[in-house]
């Protein structure tokens, strides 16, 4: 396993950092009209699609739940890496440096791991979509 980019204070930090949090909930909010656009032959879409009609406009607390995942994500910790390593000292500071693209490409990530749906299920999916 490889070793972490931050400390897991700081990964702590920015997952309860309150400047990413509107971002995060509207991240969600996108990834989910993205998921109301798929095709329903999609791996895991019945799941994938209930995550998004309950997610579709996050409370803070939904967001929330879904931030500590999220920010733990190679993307997310590797943006907040960079920003450390050129002298962001606080969480604030590495949620600014994070990408929106950064941002909704974590959401995209995990989106069917918040949804319930494993990589078995996908794989054997997808394997059953294309012999058909």
């Amino acid at each position: 396993m490889p070793a972490l980019p931050l400390s897991l204070n700081a990964i702590c930090g920015l997952a309860c950092e309150p400047t990413l949090l509107p971002r995060i909930r509207m991240a969600i909010a996108m990834v989910a009209q993205e998921v109301f656009a798929e095709p329903p032959e999609t791996a895991g879409y019945p799941m994938r699609w209930n995550l998004s009609k309950t997610v579709l406009s996050p409370t803070e607390s939904q967001a929330a739940q879904m931030m500590v995942g999220i920010v733990a994500s190679p993307p997310m910790l590797a943006a907040a890496a960079a920003a450390a390593a050129g002298g962001a000292t606080d969480s604030a500071a590495m949620a600014a440096a994070i990408t929106d693209d950064q941002i909704l490409d974590a959401i995209r990530r995990g989106w069917n791991a918040v949804a319930g749906v494993g990589p078995t299920y996908a794989q054997t999916r997808q394997a059953e979509q294309q012999e058909t």
